[in-house]
């Protein structure tokens, strides 16, 4: 124990020995500094000397928050790098996507609940909006100029020739006259059958009365069709001259029509063979070209109103085969035909008023210009009754709008 408190005696004069060495050294130091250093006003060195131990002891009180700071410098910096971390690792995701997107390997993004939903009722951009309407627009006056263009009446005539199969149409007399109109804004077609005998004005002949059948033989077509026109009060636009021929050809042209027979009858072929054909009412048939003549022009059971109506109908089921799909195919040769053969003249305007009145499924009106039969000079006419004329004609007559003014 007195070894032990003598070397720790030992010790402590030791430390104290250091430490006088030591003071006695900055001592030194402070005077070497201080007979070096200017002099400050108002404080000497000495005060600057005793002054230093209590900087010292603020330093060691300020080590704390001095270490707190870094400690708040350095959390915030970490805050600073894992932000960092995460825009770059965000960049790097969408760069990663955009690449996959372009070369189509994109997978499709999961959408929320609902994002469908609002999608859908995003609204049409403006322009967008703007080109339907104008098309609709567009479309909409298309229509309605076409239904205008289309939409006025057109008078029709069929001038069926008597002329037999090879023979020439020169010379030769109208077999049957037949006046169409067609009224599209009326859903009407009415269809006006003229007695062949009918006893009226020809222009041709310096107005001279005869037989309405001979004006084909006095100046062909067009003297028939100003002769029709004065009876009628009614402007033709357009006409068709029908041989046996022609006719005919027109239906082989298109493959035969299918007629329902609204009369029982027998009739001769075109070259004059009795009985060659026999029709049953209210039995259908298919027929060709020269069927479909015999059962148009049989008479001698019949009138002529009943013969105009059955040429009324081989003319519908023309019609009626032509507007079907499977008889589209058949409408440019039939037209070229009827041209070439037939002299058909008719406008675009014409077929579309036709065309539009047939597709209407329009109302057919059938009408005849009646007459009393008397002999005159030993030959007999039909003399037109003035009153029905008159009505006829008032039937015939439309406004100004393309409609029938009787309607």
């Amino acid at each position: 124990m007195e070894e032990f408190h003598s070397g720790r005696s030992r010790l402590e004069r030791k430390r104290q020995e250091e430490l006088r060495e030591s003071e006695k050294m900055e001592q030194e130091k402070a005077s070497r500094e201080f007979a070096d250093a200017p002099r400050e006003s108002g404080r000497s060195a000495s005060q600057r000397y005793l002054d230093e131990p209590s900087r010292r002891s603020r330093a060691h009180e300020a080590a704390p928050e001095k270490a707190s700071n870094a400690k708040r410098l350095q959390s915030g910096a970490g805050t600073i790098v894992r932000s960092g971390t995460r825009l770059i690792s965000l960049a790097l995701n969408r760069f990663s996507q955009r690449r996959a997107s372009r070369s189509g390997r994109t997978k499709e993004p999961v959408r929320e609940a609902g994002s469908e939903q609002r999608l859908k009722k995003q609204p049409v951009p403006k322009k967008k909006r703007r080109f339907k309407s104008k098309l609709i627009g567009f479309l909409l006056l298309v229509v309605i100029a076409a239904i205008i263009f289309g939409s006025q009446p057109f008078t029709f005539l069929l001038i069926g020739s008597d002329a037999r199969p090879g023979e020439s149409l020169r010379g030769s007399r109208s077999d049957s006259l037949s006046v169409m109109q067609f009224v599209p804004l009326s859903r009407t077609i009415q269809l006006t059958s003229i007695p062949r005998d009918t006893y009226t004005p020809i222009d041709c002949e310096n107005g001279k009365k005869d037989k309405i059948t001979h004006a084909f033989a006095y100046g062909g077509e067009d003297c028939t069709t100003s002769a029709v026109s004065g009876l009628l009060d009614q402007e033709i636009d357009s006409k068709i001259v029908i041989s046996f021929d022609s006719f005919i050809g027109l239906i082989d042209e298109i493959g035969g029509v299918d007629l329902v027979s609204t009369g029982t009858f027998s009739e001769q072929d075109a070259s004059g063979k009795a009985n060659q054909y026999s029709f049953q009412k209210g039995k259908e048939y298919h027929m060709d070209g020269a069927m479909a003549l015999a059962y148009s022009r049989h008479r001698k059971t019949d009138t002529d109103v009943a013969r105009a109506n059955r040429q009324s109908e081989v003319i519908q089921a023309v019609a009626t085969h032509l507007m079907k799909p499977t008889g589209w195919s058949s409408i440019p040769g039939a037209n070229r035909y009827m041209k070439e053969e037939m002299n058909l003249d008719v406008s675009f305007r014409q077929m579309m008023s036709a065309g539009l009145s047939l597709a209407l499924f329009s109302e057919r009106e059938h009408f005849e210009v009646e007459g009393v039969s008397e002999r005159m000079n030993g030959i007999f006419y039909d003399f037109p009754k003035e009153k029905e004329l008159k009505e006829l004609r008032a039937k015939l007559d439309t406004t100004f709008y393309g409609t029938l003014k009787n309607d």
